[in-house]
């Protein structure tokens, strides 16, 4: 039996709805339901060290309020033109010695700052990386030493200089004028170091009994920071720490998982909740799956829950 036109009609109209909902689901579905995630700006690199009248590059990428990429008139600022100033189209120049941060604009989007650092010559210090010769996953009361590798603008290490150490939370991990950290309660936190002023990279300390892993991103998307999975007075909870970025989308969620497959995380994952900024986070699993214990599960997914997309994953070591 042959089908009337308004069959057809209707026929037509119901797959075009599920083509959208479908495969428009990383860009955005089902606008009733899922609220924007918000603008933001990505800006690369992190930071950039230069010699007085010495020029660099910097690059950005806007996404609207549904998480797509769009081509649009950056503005970027520097917060000390005395240092460093920062041109319409993201090239930077040193001008004298010190440190500016320069940040990317569109509308009431805002970028996090690239550190930029004016040395005085080429002896003068540009980069502090600091490392660990083993995990920085703790139990209260044990120490780490840490080290700090100071170089010039063209990558010579420099000796003989002077460290300062920073904790990012005394209350959870401490570090002495040597670089040695050590754990007094269950938490994250981070070490850096400074060196004529010039900042390091931290090193996240994951403190109790807990399992962790960094973000690696996935499918072209974007996902980078650090998750810890442990327990404490008695509850299962999930962290993020301060470093944590991810793409983003109309329903991006977080699950535990023991794939990283997007189809199998939706169907036997466990659903922690949605997301819709960058930075830290806390997931309490326990209030949400009294059972659940520590090792039951070995991955983190950052999820496009309604097109079933994995973004990036940890693996809980």
């Amino acid at each position: 039996m042959g089908f009337t036109a308004l069959e057809k009609m209707k026929s037509t109209t119901a797959t075009l709805f599920f083509t959208f909902f479908f495969f428009g689901g990383c860009i955005g579905v089902d606008y009733l339901e899922d609220p924007t995630v918000g603008e933001r700006i990505e800006v690369e690199p992190g930071q950039v060290a230069l010699m007085p009248t010495y020029s660099a590059q910097l690059s950005a990428r806007y996404f609207n309020a549904y998480g797509v990429e769009e081509q649009v008139d950056i503005t970027w600022t520097s917060s000390a033109a005395s240092v460093a100033t920062v041109n319409e189209d993201g090239i930077v120049t040193a001008n004298q010695p010190g440190q500016a941060q320069v940040t990317a604009s569109f509308k009431t989007a805002v970028s996090e700052a690239v550190n930029i650092t004016v040395v005085a010559n080429a002896s003068s210090v540009a980069t502090v990386e600091i490392s660990s010769a083993a995990s920085s996953i703790l139990e209260v009361g044990e120490s780490l030493a840490l080290t700090a590798t100071v170089r010039n603008i063209s990558g010579e290490i420099l000796s003989g200089r002077e460290i300062q150490w920073f904790s990012e939370n005394s209350s959870i991990v401490v570090v002495n004028g040597q670089g040695v950290a050590t754990a007094v309660a269950n938490g994250l936190a981070g070490v850096h170091a400074k060196c004529e002023n010039v900042k390091s990279n931290s090193v996240e300390f994951v403190i109790g009994s807990s399992r962790s892993g960094t973000f690696v991103p996935a499918g072209g998307y974007n996902a980078e920071g650090m998750a810890a999975l442990r327990e404490t007075d008695g509850m299962l909870v999930l962290e993020f720490n301060d470093n944590f970025k991810t793409s983003f989308a109309l329903g991006t969620f977080v699950y535990l998982s023991n794939s990283t497959s997007g189809s199998a995380t939706f169907s036997s994952g466990l659903e922690l909740g949605q997301i819709s900024t960058n930075g830290a986070k806390t997931f309490n699993v326990t209030s949400l799956y009294p059972d659940v214990g520590l090792f039951d599960y070995r991955y983190v997914i950052i999820l496009c829950k309604p097109a079933r997309v994995t973004f990036g994953y940890a693996d809980l070591n």
